[in-house]
């Protein structure tokens, strides 16, 4: 399904405001309040805490309300989203099935069909329960806050009426009627929230069924830090918990110092120790409460960054498996690995354990500033001057870190290819005493990433030494000011020493804040070439397309190629094939023979899908479908290729067997395929039998017995097209014979396509095919182009003349 583009003005954007307003005006009226002096100070109405007198209650409530809404409503759009286009694609495969109902397809499309009719109702039921949590949640905060306008509306009524003073000041009696008209408008939102919801589905299936194309599909995505924190998404709930006990361990950060400077000031000016007992067992409090919640804060985010890696590692190695063959033909083997282990590495921190010191390290910078201002404004002033300095570089920086760190990608990601072909490889190494050439080949590399390195180094050493000096000499000349006002009577002691804390925790918070916004950029660095592979889209889609009946009727075996044309992407301009038109036929032997180069292989990877054609059709079985509707994982199960250079897994024998299927084998069934590939009998001469370990790519066993392991790998999927590309070139006489007899006997039911050069193979073949230069120049039976004075029979003669010469020698 393509990207849906979104309109910015929406019901859920306008919730999603509404509840942000609504956090936003009453922590601020609650700030402005305390900065006024008012009666009840901000601390004071938390320690000192009444339900009629403070409005600390409210603004929890609006801070974590707002949280929680705020992920609800998107949760619920999201749900809505994937609803409309589950939906959207059950109309696609109920109309898909109704257009090829004419071609026998089989019941599975009725089988995804009752699938997504499944999900479809546990989308709704997501969908419903997560609109009732909204409405409850809506409601409750209105409640409350109802219930306290009404206690303290009353208290104000008994104060006029008996002329006292009002327990609570106007000003934040007036905070506490906003919060009710907040809460009254966002439970009507709740309520209108069920109908816009529908509204919303129905425009994103209308989208997702319309065949206009958007504008932005072809664009290509763009890399920027939202896009890099998206990534973290699935761990949405971790790290809301987390990013609650960041907010608490933040704010135990910002009012330790006042506690501090408290300390101090009793200390000095009352002349017993019980009130600076007092703010001591406060600060204590404080100091436990913040550790608590910063270690359940690291913990979160470190399982989250954990997570979000393992699912993302996951993610590009399955979009890698999925890309096209043509793709494989471009890119190294070394470089996809070092996509999937050293740049997804860089991502952890960044998505989660950053973006946490980033909220943090920005909160600790704001709430800092805002409690400073209350101290003493003329000293902040003062401070705040360095600000503008500060982030402008750490801009430039930022940018000039995000280039450096992709170069950097890049030659580690060319080092690991030299490293994973020479190690590989290394028995061709050793055999040609290359080792000093790719020793000095993966030294010139690690040369290259590590001069980048060394600009890393002078650049991050460069800013953080700028950055302290500038912050040292603010620091120095707050210090300076601020004795100045002690010594001038106009500020105390306890306030200085609050203030220099208050002044280090800023300082240090945006040197850390540069820092964290320095690794988000070296990330998305790293991250341009993991999101490129993720956005990639293969041209041909596995597990894609028409499933045929099982019957002979649909496919028994045969291949009709009509007028096919190919070139292969990286020659575009070299024709491997031209305008070739043959007929592979139920149960029959095809040899295809002639020069090297003239497309024989190229044939197969046709056949396979491993490629499109660039014109002409492929089709497939007596109904003739094109290949190009078939299920491509369908395909291969009734498809098995043995090719001329087998390659065998790390694994055991039998894990090599069984590979090409998913389900439990019976050790019965591989030894049976073991028998008709003429395995069984040097398998059982290893020590473990069918448990021994072949080594990597099979490097344990010789060429013959990997061959025949292959054969027995085809067999056991019992295809109904059997592909041998020379399969029979790496056995000795007597196995090939075996061998030949056990396809022979295996051909009941099943066509033979293969690729042949030995006179013995083709011998036997119902119909040789003769390519040259990517035409069919000759076919008919061994017989009959034997009779012709062609290239078929020049290549039987020299045959015959090398195998004549050999005896003659011998």
């Amino acid at each position: 399904m393509r990207n849906i583009k979104l309109p910015g003005l929406r019901y859920s954007n306008l919730f999603r405001s509404l509840v942000v307003i609504d956090m936003i005006t009453e922590l601020t009226l609650w700030i402005v309040g305390g900065y006024a002096n008012f009666e009840t100070h901000e601390l004071d109405q938390i320690i000192r805490f009444n339900f009629v007198e403070s409005i600390f209650d409210v603004i929890l409530l609006s801070s974590f309300k707002a949280l929680i809404l705020f992920v609800l409503i998107s949760e619920i759009e999201s749900a809505c989203f994937k609803l409309a286009v589950s939906t959207a694609n059950n109309i696609r495969n109920t109309q898909s099935v109704e257009v090829n109902s004419s071609t026998n397809i089989s019941d599975s499309e009725n089988l995804i069909e009752t699938r997504t009719t499944t999900d479809l109702d546990s989308l709704r039921i997501i969908k419903k329960y997560l609109q009732l949590s909204l409405l409850i949640l809506s409601l409750l905060p209105l409640i409350f806050i109802s219930i306290k306008f009404g206690i303290v509306t009353n208290s104000f009524i008994k104060a006029k009426n008996n002329g006292q003073k009002t327990p609570m000041h106007v000003f934040y009696y007036s905070t506490l009627i906003s919060e009710v008209v907040f809460c009254f408008f966002e439970f009507l939102f709740a309520i209108l929230n069920w109908r816009f919801m529908r509204l919303f589905g129905k425009f994103i299936c209308s989208k997702a069924l319309s065949n206009e194309p958007e504008e932005n599909d072809e664009k290509k995505k763009k890399v920027n830090i939202g896009r890099l924190i998206s990534l973290s998404y699935p761990e949405r709930y971790y790290i809301s918990i987390a990013f609650v006990m960041l907010i608490i361990s933040s704010f135990t950060n910002i009012v330790s110092p006042f506690f501090f400077g408290s300390v101090v000031d009793s200390a000095v000016n009352y002349p017993d120790l019980s009130e600076m007992n007092k703010y001591i067992f406060y600060l204590f409090i404080v100091y436990f409460l913040g550790s608590l919640a910063s270690g359940l804060r690291s913990w979160l985010f470190e399982v989250s960054g954990q997570r979000v890696v393992a699912r993302l590692r996951k993610s590009v190695f399955n979009s890698i498996v999925k890309e096209d063959i043509k793709f494989f033909d471009t890119n190294r083997t070394g470089e996809l690995t070092s996509r999937i282990s050293s740049d997804t590495q860089v991502l952890q921190s960044a998505v989660t354990t950053n973006m946490s010191m980033f909220a943090r390290y920005l909160l600790q910078i704001i709430g800092s500033i805002i409690f400073m201002f209350s101290l003493e404004p003329s000293l902040t002033a003062l401070l705040l001057g360095v600000i503008p300095v500060v982030s402008l570089l750490t801009v430039q920086y930022g940018r000039y870190l995000r280039k450096l760190k992709k170069k950097f990608q890049d030659e580690l990601a060319a080092s690991s290819v030299v490293a994973e072909e020479a190690l590989s490889s290394m028995r061709t190494v050793r055999s040609f005493a290359a080792e000093s050439k790719m020793s000095n080949e993966y030294e010139k590399n690690i040369n290259k990433s590590f001069e980048i390195g060394k600009k890393l180094a002078v650049a991050q050493g460069g800013f953080m030494g700028f950055v302290g000096i500038i912050t040292g000499s603010a620091l120095a000349l707050v210090l300076w000011y601020g004795g100045k006002l002690v010594h001038d009577k106009k500020i105390s002691t306890g306030i200085l020493a609050s203030f220099l804390m208050y002044t280090l925790q800023v300082a240090m918070a945006f040197a850390f804040l540069s820092s964290v916004y320095g690794d988000f950029m070296q990330a998305l660095g790293a991250s341009q070439r993991i999101f490129e592979l993720l956005d990639s889209q293969p041209s041909i889609k596995l597990n894609t397309g028409l499933i045929p009946d099982s019957d002979d009727n649909n496919f028994d075996g045969s291949i009709l190629f009509e007028n096919v044309e190919f070139s292969y992407p990286t020659r575009s301009d070299t024709k491997v094939l031209k305008n070739v038109s043959l007929k592979i036929e139920k149960g029959k032997t095809l040899a295809l023979v002639g020069p090297s180069g003239g497309g024989k292989s190229t044939i197969f990877s046709l056949i396979e899908r491993f490629y499109d054609p660039d014109s002409g059709q492929l089709k497939l079985g007596p109904n003739s479908i094109d290949l190009k509707l078939i299920n491509t994982n369908w395909l291969h199960s009734k498809i098995a290729l043995v090719s001329q250079e087998p390659v065998l897994f790390g694994g055991t024998i039998k894990e090599n067997i069984s590979f090409g299927l998913d389900q439990e084998v019976d050790t019965e069934r591989i030894i049976e395929v073991a028998k008709l590939a003429n395995a069984h009998e040097f398998i059982n001469g290893f020590e473990k039998g069918y448990d021994t370990v072949v080594g990597e790519r099979g490097i344990r066993l010789s060429g013959g017995q990997k061959q025949r392991i292959a054969i027995a790998r085809a067999l056991l999927i019992d295809p109904k097209l059997l592909l041998l590309d020379e399969a029979t070139s790496a056995l000795d006489s007597e196995s090939e014979h075996l061998v030949q007899e056990a396809i022979e006997r295996a051909m009941k039911d099943r066509t033979v396509c293969v690729i042949a050069h030995r006179l013995s193979t083709v011998r036997n073949a119902d119909r040789v095919v003769v390519l040259e230069n990517g035409q069919l120049v000759e076919q008919g039976t061994h017989d009959e182009l034997c009779e012709m004075d062609g290239i078929y029979k020049r290549l039987v003669l020299r045959q015959l003349l090398t195998k004549e010469t050999l005896s003659t020698q011998s």
